[in-house]
């Protein structure tokens, strides 16, 4: 936990924000210093009104009172500005860090790959919440082990002064309070890493229902998820309390071990008081730098749960980090070979094997083929590796062997079954996936027109109206955008993986016909026949990594 937490903050103070960072870090410890020397002085001016009311000297009294009213006023604005500036910190290391993390998400498509690794849950809540819960919880506790170092080296002169058995007794009864603090609270360690886990599994499940609601209620299965919904909140109803039950058994000791505090000082100089050896305010004195020193070294008594909780925020995104870090590392999951792919003019496969990232399947078996301008069909059952080839051509999966000669990535576009709509505006829609701008609105409508849509478009409200498209949209209506899509970037090859499964024939026939006006070559991936005639070579793959490559009007070469 040590090592992750060094390795997650030192980038922050030597980044190319390092110096605004320190700025803002040492004007939090002379904060810091201030106030400590404010309680210092508070100490000694609360000591000397104790004792002139003691001693009922009026005028003395009314004097400390001025002066505890003027160190009131200036305690004021440091604690203030302190607050202030550790806000502001944690604004800038929350920011600088989640951009960071950002950038080695969306890294060499890791964000893809990351779910190839057991134990990394939900990135979206490391992303996010951990994150926050780093940044505030890292400073937090920093400025508690400064603070307490300075309250230790400011008071424990205050407590020698008076006497050295508060001295032995502080640092004894410390000791054995950290101790038991820690054996009691230890389960919370994993408790807390559990729940994070838990919590962000049962809010995982509400977002799953709420972007599969139309396919849920056609199944009508409400109770179904309801009961699958109410299993992961019980889970995580169920570590909290089993939180709550460790955290009670904890607060019975924390709890006295505070009370104690208040009389624990007061009882050891007593007798010096009674022997007329200390005045009163001195009494006062050493109880308030009694708990001073305490509270300095009893960081792990008072904030166990919170540092658990912090240890378990650490772990999970250290652990993120370190995936993040082998996914830039590495291209395959497990050591072995890898396909080889280059660039060329078409798509070329020599003896190409694909298996899963895991190794664990083998899924095409010896592929060879050469398209030389001539497009594809791939086709064959469920599971038995269709979409696998395009991911093995847009890079995605790489553990195999064979080599694969494909045009360059700039060059191609890929369209999926489920096109991806993004938050925004209609418009955006479209031009999601191209990379020009100020593309005109009778360009735009000249697409609208080609992939049938000009309906929808007046009853949305036109380009510039923002809706939840996924749910808003059929499915048909989701891939007439994705061809609005490649009719706009024109690229020279297509890839199409059952691009048209929500369209009608005479639509299908169309948006290909549109398609075959620029490009120089495709691959699809499908089932119908219909899409069989639309191609030079079909190629058949069947479970158990068989395949057989048709051309029409010749005799199919196959390979068991």
């Amino acid at each position: 936990a040590f090592k992750r937490l060094y390795h997650l903050s030192k980038p922050f103070f030597v980044s190319e924000v390092k110096w605004k960072a320190i700025s803002l870090f040492v004007l939090l410890l002379l904060f810091s210093v201030s106030m400590s020397g404010v309680n210092v002085l508070m100490s000694y001016i609360g000591r000397d009104f104790m004792t002139s009311l003691s001693l009922r000297e009026k005028d003395e009294f009314i004097k400390q009172l001025y002066y505890y009213l003027l160190a009131f006023a200036l305690a004021t604005p440091v604690v203030v500005f302190y607050r202030y500036t550790e806000e502001r910190l944690g604004l800038m290391w929350r920011r600088w860090l989640s951009h960071r993390i950002l950038h080695e998400y969306l890294l060499k498509r890791a964000y893809f790959k990351i779910h190839w690794y057991e134990g990394i849950d939900n990135p979206d809540q490391r992303i996010t919440e951990d994150i926050r819960s780093f940044c505030v919880q890292s400073l937090s506790f920093l400025l508690i082990i400064f603070n307490s170092m300075i309250a230790l080296f400011a008071f424990m002169g205050i407590l020698m002064s008076i006497s050295y058995t508060l001295v032995i007794a502080v640092l004894l009864y410390s000791l054995g309070g950290s101790l038991v603090a820690y054996f009691l609270g230890k389960p919370l360690i994993g408790l807390n890493f559990s729940q994070l886990k838990k919590e962000a599994d049962y809010r995982y499940k509400l977002i799953n229902v709420r972007e599969n609601s139309e396919p849920i209620a056609f199944y009508r299965a409400e109770r179904k998820e309801g009961t699958r919904i109410r299993q992961r909140l019980k889970d995580a109803l169920n570590n909290l309390l089993h939180i709550i039950n460790w955290n009670r058994n904890l607060n019975f000791f924390t709890t006295g071990y505070n009370y104690l505090v208040t009389i624990l000082p007061t009882i050891i100089v007593a007798p010096l008081y009674f022997d007329g050896k200390i005045q009163f305010g001195e009494v006062t004195q050493a109880g308030f730098a009694f708990a001073q020193v305490l509270g300095a070294l009893s960081i792990i008594v008072s904030n166990f749960s919170s540092i658990s909780a912090y240890g378990a925020v650490v772990t999970r995104l250290g652990a993120f980090r370190e995936a993040l870090d082998v996914v830039h590392k590495s291209e395959v999951l497990l050591p072995g070979p890898v396909i080889q792919v280059k660039d060329g003019e078409d798509f070329v496969f020599e003896n190409v094997n694909i298996y899963t990232p895991r190794r664990d399947q083998k899924i095409v078996n010896d592929l060879s083929f050469e398209l030389k301008g001539k497009s594809l069909f791939i086709t064959g059952a469920s599971g038995c590796g269709k979409s696998s080839i395009f991911r093995v051509l847009a890079g995605l999966w790489v553990s195999g062997t064979g080599k694969i000669v494909r045009p360059p990535m700039s060059k191609i576009m890929f369209l999926p079954q489920r096109p991806y709509m993004v938050l925004g505006s209609f418009r955006s829609q479209l031009l999601y996936g191209t990379h020009e701008h100020g593309i005109s609105e009778k360009s735009l409508m000249d697409i609208i027109r080609k992939i049938q849509l000009e309906e929808l478009l007046h009853r949305v409200g036109g380009f510039d109206s923002v809706r939840d498209w996924p749910n808003i949209l059929s499915t048909g209506e989701q891939q007439r955008i994705a061809f609005g899509r490649l009719l706009l970037v024109r690229p020279e090859y297509a890839l199409l993986d059952e691009a048209t499964t929500a369209l009608d024939k005479p639509s299908e026939r169309l948006l290909y016909g549109y398609m075959k006006a620029f490009v120089k070559n495709f691959i699809t991936v499908g089932y119908r026949n219909s899409l069989s005639d639309q191609h030079a070579y079909r190629l058949e793959l069947t479970i158990g990594g068989k395949w057989q490559l048709i051309r029409k009007e010749d005799t199919p070469q196959s390979v068991e």
